[in-house]
């Protein structure tokens, strides 16, 4: 888990592909794909969101691999 001015970045286990974070900011939560940042679910403000692709960005190695370590099953 990431946090940082209000965004929290969690990868959750037993989860199913594609792999993905959730990505939380106040009341709002978004589901985006690690490898492709694509939006799957959910809605945030634009501000915040933004601030999140870059944290994504970031750590992208590092999120995919511990949404690999926690879901094992559905590598790909």
């Amino acid at each position: 888990m990431i946090e940082s001015e209000g965004i929290s970045i969690e990868v959750y286990s037993r989860d199913h592909n594609p792999p993905h974070v959730h990505v939380f900011y106040a009341e709002f939560e978004i589901l985006i794909n690690i490898k492709t940042l694509e939006f799957l679910a959910g809605n945030m403000p634009n501000k915040p969101l933004q601030k999140a692709i870059k944290l994504i960005l970031k750590f992208q190695k590092e999120f995919l691999s511990e949404f690999e370590k926690l879901n094992p099953s559905n590598r790909k």
